[in-house]
């Protein structure tokens, strides 16, 4: 019996450290309900699904999935509704990938926020300017997808808060 007090202890260790790295990194990458995720599923190994059954793992991968889809949808919606083209919200998701790898390869992880936002930026900003030859509205169609990403950290957020809630549910 003590052995199972000692697993569930570490596992519920385990779950809050990945939690709130989790909640953390919405802020920085697009991993954090993910990470969220992983963190629930290490426990209920650990804990051989006596308490998140199964059940309860694929309701936190479908929150976690249709967190993913928000945030791309955010970034397009948000560069859309600024004039971008489509080529330019594209351009945005790209760029906000690209800002992402190099922000975090180039300023050892530092700089992955600022990477995503001026990558989100300039992927609708430079495509824009490329095809319509207007600097406003390449100008408002890179505001519009940084506008979308903050969005997408606000929806991400309500997600993770429900998905820790859903966990907090099954533990207590």
């Amino acid at each position: 019996m003590q052995g199972n007090n000692v697993m569930e202890a570490l596992a519920l260790a385990i779950l809050i450290i990945f939690s709130l790295a989790g909640l953390a990194a919405i802020f920085f990458t697009t991993f954090g309900t993910l990470i969220i995720l992983i963190g629930s599923l290490l426990y209920a190994l650990l804990t051989n699904f006596s308490i998140i059954s199964v059940k309860t793992l694929i309701i936190l991968t479908i929150f976690y999935l249709c967190g993913e889809v928000l945030e791309y949808f955010f970034i397009i919606i948000g560069a859309k509704k600024l004039g971008a083209s489509n080529a330019a919200a594209f351009g945005a998701l790209i760029g906000g990938i690209f800002g992402a790898i190099l922000g975090a390869v180039g300023f050892f992880g530092v700089g992955l926020l600022a990477g995503t936002f001026l990558g989100i930026f300039l992927g609708a900003f430079l495509v824009e300017l490329f095809i319509q030859r207007n600097l406003v509205k390449s100008l408002k169609s890179g505001a519009g997808g940084v506008i979308g990403r903050v969005g997408s950290i606000i929806a991400k957020v309500a997600i993770a808060i429900i998905m820790l809630s859903i966990i907090a549910s099954s533990i207590i």
